[in-house]
Order: C-alpha cells, then structure tokens, then sequence
C-alpha cells in the first residue's frame, strides 16, 4: 500500500502584526494595506515575535507595535469625551491647555508602598494612579459622585461635572443668578467657547456649578454637591495662591459670595482679602488698553464686584476696608451696559464719581452707555460713604463733629437727589417701567438699585430715631436743632413706607419674584424695622395704625422669602418674623440701669457680656457695633458709677499657666459674627447666633 502524499505547507494569509492587532488582513504580500496605512513593520513569518509599546524602545527580534488607544483616559477626557494620549504624569490634551490630568485607580490598582504611601498622602496632592484603567459603576454615577480615597489612604479630588449638568448649570446661572451685579462679569459667549474647548478652569467650573445650585433649582440633591463643589474651588484658588489667574479670581468671588449666603461669614472675610490681593497683582485696578474690549470689560467688572463685596463687608469702618477709597484707588471707568457688554461693542462710560452740576445748578444727563450696572456700582459707593459717615457720627461724637454733621447730610442729600435727578424716565422707579421689565433678566438690577437709593436715605436718617442701636447717643440727639431731628425722622418713616410699597409691587407682578442677592432681605428687615419705629413712637403724627403696618412687615417678609435663598437669609427672614410677632425693641439709657456691670444690650434687650481681657468700658468694637446702647456710656469712657471699680484680673485661659501670658488670646481662635460685616449695621442678622465673645481685642463693628 502506497504512502499517502505529504501536504504541502500552507501559506499564511493574516500577518503577524494584523493578527496580533485582532483586525482583517488582506494578506498582501510584502505589506499588506493596514501596516503601510500605519507605517507598522509588516511580516508573514510566524517566527516573528510581536509586541505592543507604548514607545519606540522594544524588544530585539520582534515587531514594536506601538498601542494607538490609551489603556486609560484622564478625567478630563473622559469627562469631555475627547482622545486622550494616555500619556504620564500628563496627557497630551491636558498638557496643551494647562488643565490639571489626574487618573481613577482600577480595580486591580496595587497599594502603594508604606514608604510611599505616607509620602502621597502628605506631601503632594498630585497623587497620579497608573495601574489598570477602571471606568465602571462608581464614575459612571456621573457629576454626583464623591471624592474617591485611594489605595494610600490620601482623597483624590472629585470627579469633572458631567456635561449635562455643567450645561444646565450654564442656562439656570445666565437665566436666573448671572443679573445679580456681583455676577456681572461672567460673558456667556466667552464661556461657554472656552467650556467647549476643553480649557475651562476647573475652579470657575465648580464655583459656577456651587452658587447656582444654591441660588436656582438643579436637580434634587444638586444643593449638597453645590457646596462641595464650592469647597473644591475654593480649595483649587487656594493651591494656586501665587499665580493668579483671572479665572481664579473670578471663581474666588464667586466663592466669597457663597460663603455669606451659606452664614460662613469668617471664610468670607478672609478669602475676600486674598481676592483683593489677586486683583492688585493682577493690575485690574488700572485699565489695560492692550487687551480687547470684551477682555477690558469684564475686568472692570469683576474689579467693582470685588470693590461692592469690600464696602459692604466694611461697612463704614475704615479698618475693615481694603478699597475703602475707591475713588482713588480703582482708576477705571464704569461698567457699560449690557448690550454692548453682551454684543462685543466698544463704548466709554463715566468714572465713578458722577459730572458735578452745571453753573445753573441742573445736573447734566445720563449717556445711554450707561446702564443699571454701573448705576449699581455708584449707588453702592454713596452708600459707603452715608455709611463712613454715620459710623464717624455714632462713635463719641465731639460737640464740633455735631455741629457740622447737617451740613455732612445736606451734602450727602444732595449727591443722592442728583443720582436720581440724572435717571432718563425709562429708567426711573413707576409701575410701567416695573411691568416693561417683568420678564427681563433685568428686573432684579433694576429693583436693587431703587431699592438701595430708599436703603441709603434710611441708613443716613437713622442715626436720628431714638431707640435704635444704631442712632445717635441721647445727648449727641438733644444738642441737634430739633426742627432738623424731627425732619430726618420723618424722611426715614416715608423712605420706609416707599420702600415697603416697591417690595409689594414687585410681588404684584404676574411673574416670579427675580433672584436677588442678601441685600434684598436686608433691606426688607431695615424697612420693617423703621416702620415698627414709626409706629411706637411717632404713630399718630406720622399717620402709623398697627394693622397698616403689620401689613407692610408681612408684605416685607414675602419679599425676603421669594427672592434669596442660603442660612444667611434664613436668620434675616426669622428677625422679620420675630419683629413682627414682638414688635421692635427700643433700646434707651434707662435699661442699662438693672444691667450686669459692663454688659452691653443688644437691640433686643439681651445683654452681652464685654469679651475676656477688655475690661468693663465699652471697646471701639462694642461702640461701633451696638450704637446707642454702648454710647449712652459715654466716649470710651467708664459709667460714672463704675470710676472706682477695680481693673479686672488678667484670666486664666490654658492649663498649666497663670497670671499674664503670651498666648492668652491664642487658643480662642478666629470667629466672629456677621456684624463685621456691615450687616448688623442695618440689623439685618438674627442676634441668637452672634459670637463676638472670641473676637479679638481691638476690633470694631458697623
């Protein structure tokens, strides 16, 4: 039997390297198409080795196929669903537009060394996983999931916002928050071109994403991650303390506002001041012709959100004021309007200081480059200066400082009736001009800014109602012309009631209420508390009935409700409600009388006890911050019936000490209340959850 024959060898038809990728062949001889389309090495000898490189190093004998899919993409790629190279410690993408890369741990990532994960969790922050890729259930949950630990224990940052999110955040901040003035910087069209670019700074992101779902509705659950996406961009402006950018800084403001609508009011103040620093260093003090005027704008912008959030933080009292000569110290024009702003249309404005009045004592006209921003900005500067003001009159004043303080308000009168004399008539306070705007993202500015013209007549008339904290000693009152006092009282009960009759119109309107910032409630708690004034001590001559006036409290308090969310205004809207179920609180030198030696009574007639170390006479914290009652004491002086009482021992603070020591005040640490900033000024903050008994000495309040 013959042997069968022997088959001959076959011959190959799928290269190596074709194989080796999993992908067709067409099995053309010397290179196939998809090795000369690559530019890979090309062999049908099933000898030849290949391997998969991440670069051009490879094995000897063997065909370096280098990986064209990354094993992994950064979160910042995967976030925007772009090619990513994969590349350590940063990819291509992030490395061209500055963006932080960071990895996920996989799964079968290995934990890190002891050594070296103590170092990681220590030390740097850029703790980069490089282990197996892992994008499954836990970053799939999208925006809302938390910060991730890893393996060494330390806490990577929280994932990037998903788009959708980021991009419903964008339309509720430019439909319903982005009209709030300290918000005014912020070009939808530059932004969202540099969101879709991939080059969007993480920080604003977070910060935009925060304050909106503080301020407008997101999504169940959206008010939680908001504040933790605050936290992060704080955190993120924080680690670039020294290289400011104009993105950080723009997010850091944001931050500062968030903090004060949150009650955070000790994390305001300070981060506020790194703000200011990162505006002097990055010059938006002075204009910069060399930029577009899209750039310029939005610089001058963001300079006057920085310069409002300092008077009002401030208050009247120049300790507390980084821009408190603002007319000095910022040399740029004023905001344009909208319009040009939105549509990239050049156009120069005023300074800050208004043109004074012609020979003929008429004011000149508004021009139409001027809108409601930059009339926002000029009545919040004539407010710090009512403020500055009243803050110098209220603490000791002298009989030469009472003598000229009508003068100082006929003057200041004066510069407010201006403002409103050169207002065209579309811009002028009418129920018109309020329905024309009903359903513009210009309605909240255009309240505010009527709404702060009343608010400046009653902070600069205040000082003259008896009883208030805020107002002047009983013997500063009885020095004064009484035909001028009696006059400025009742200019502050009309200023009152008017402001009380625009907050029931604005509820009128067939919309809803617009979005505003604290102010709005603040001055809603000062208009019903001058009303309540009106009303116990000047009823019958000021045409004042219990039943009006309770109305005009109540309409007060739905307009705190409708317009601002956050704690802060919380604590506001439970002041109006207290005032409206108690009444308001005078104040008068006959209380002091069953008062603890050396307490000071607050607006509602609870004492506060003077803070450790000051001694028993009332500091220039303690004068400034709760007016009448501290004053009726006298300048800085002790009560007469209280010269002989002995200085107070030096306390006891840390174990192990006694008698003076260096770190007495150390271990108090830093927290105070919101009347460092302006707030208790208008008595806009609830006195239940005031803390200055560990404010250092030293120290003052509006």
């Amino acid at each position: 039997m013959s042997a069968s024959p022997r088959p001959q060898k076959r011959t190959a038809s799928t290269c190596v390297t074709c194989r080796a990728r999993k992908v067709r062949c067409d099995g053309r001889r010397a290179i196939c198409t998809n090795c000369e389309r690559l530019g890979f090495a090309c062999s049908y000898d099933e000898s030849v080795g290949v391997e998969v490189v991440q670069v051009e190093s490879h094995t000897p004998n063997a065909i370096a196929v280098p990986r064209r899919r990354a094993r992994q993409a950064c979160l910042n790629c995967h976030a925007k669903k772009a090619r990513c190279s994969g590349s350590m410690p940063k990819c291509d993408r992030c490395q061209l537009h500055g963006l932080e890369c960071l990895y996920r741990p996989g799964k079968r990532s290995l934990p890190l060394p002891s050594t070296a994960a103590s170092g990681a969790a220590g030390g740097s922050a850029d703790v980069v996983m490089r282990d197996e890729p892992d994008l499954g259930a836990g970053y799939d949950q999208g925006a809302f999931t938390n910060s991730t630990s890893s393996p060494a224990g330390g806490t990577l940052e929280m994932p990037e916002p998903d788009e959708p999110l980021a991009l419903r955040a964008f339309d509720e901040f430019f439909s319903h928050v982005h009209h709030i003035p300290m918000f005014s910087f912020m070009h939808r069209a530059s932004l969202m071109e540099r969101y879709h670019a991939g080059s969007l700074d993480r920080s604003l992101l977070l910060s935009l994403i925060g304050i909106t779902a503080l301020l407008a509705d997101l999504g169940p659950g959206t008010e939680e991650y908001g504040e933790r996406c605050i936290d992060e961009a704080a955190s993120l402006c924080l680690a670039e303390l020294e290289r400011p950018s104009i993105l950080r800084l723009q997010a850091l403001v944001i931050v500062v506002k968030h903090r004060i609508l949150s009650k955070r009011f000790s994390s305001a103040f300070m981060l506020h001041a790194i703000a200011s620093r990162f505006a002097t260093a990055l010059r938006l003090n002075h204009e910069n012709p060399n930029l577009c005027f899209l750039a310029r704008e939005s610089r001058r912008r963001l300079m006057w959100s920085i310069s409002m959030a300092d008077s009002a933080l401030a208050g009247g009292q120049p300790d507390f004021a980084l821009w408190a000569d603002a007319e000095r110290q910022i040399r740029i024009q004023l905001p344009c309007n909208e319009r040009h702003f939105e549509f990239d249309l050049p156009e120069a404005t005023e300074p800050l200081r208004p043109p004074p009045p012609g020979p003929d004592g008429t004011v000149p006209p508004l021009p139409d480059m001027v809108g409601f921003m930059a009339l926002h900005v000029r009545i919040q500067w004539m407010r710090s200066k009512v403020l500055q003001c009243t803050t110098k009159a209220t603490s000791a004043p002298s009989a030469e400082e009472l003598g000229t303080l009508p003068i100082q308000c006929a003057a200041l009168v004066a510069e407010l009736e201006a403002f409103e004399a050169r207002l065209p008539l579309s811009f002028r306070w009418s129920e018109g001009n309020l329905r024309l705007r009903t359903y513009s993202p210009r309605l909240g500015i255009f309240v505010m800014t009527h709404v702060w013209w009343r608010q400046c007549h009653i902070d600069l008339y205040r000082i003259f109602l008896a009883g208030l904290k805020e107002a002047l000693p009983p013997a500063a009152l009885a020095q004064l012309d009484s035909h001028f006092v009696a006059q400025s009282r009742q200019r502050c009960y009309e200023h009152a009631r008017a402001m009380a009759d625009m907050f029931a119109q604005v509820l009128s309107l067939s919309s809803s209420a617009p979005v505003t910032d604290i102010d709005l409630p603040g001055c809603a708690l000062q208009c019903a508390r001058m009303l309540h004034h009106g009303l116990q001590t000047a009823g019958g001559e000021m045409g004042f009935f219990a039943e009006g006036v309770q109305e005009l409290a109540a309409v007060c308090l739905r307009a705190a409700r409708q317009t601002t969310a956050g704690a802060a205004c919380v604590s506001i809207q439970a002041d109006i409600e207290k005032l409206i179920a108690q009444g308001l609180q005078l104040v008068g030198a006959s209380d002091l009388s069953g008062a603890v030696p050396g307490a000071i009574h607050d607006r509602e007639g609870s004492s506060m006890l003077p803070p450790r170390g000051i001694g028993l006479g009332p500091s220039s914290s303690q004068i400034a911050g709760h007016g009448m009652a501290a004053m009726s004491m006298g300048p800085l002086d002790l009560p007469a019936d209280m010269t002989d009482v002995a200085p107070v021992a030096p306390s006891n603070v840390s174990g192990g000490t006694s008698g003076s020591n260096a770190f007495e005040e150390a271990i108090d640490g830093f927290s105070f209340g919101p009347e460092m900033f302006a707030t208790d000024s208008w008595a806009s903050f609830s006195t239940d959850w005031l803390n200055m008994g560990n404010f250092p000495q030293g120290g003052g309040a509006s």
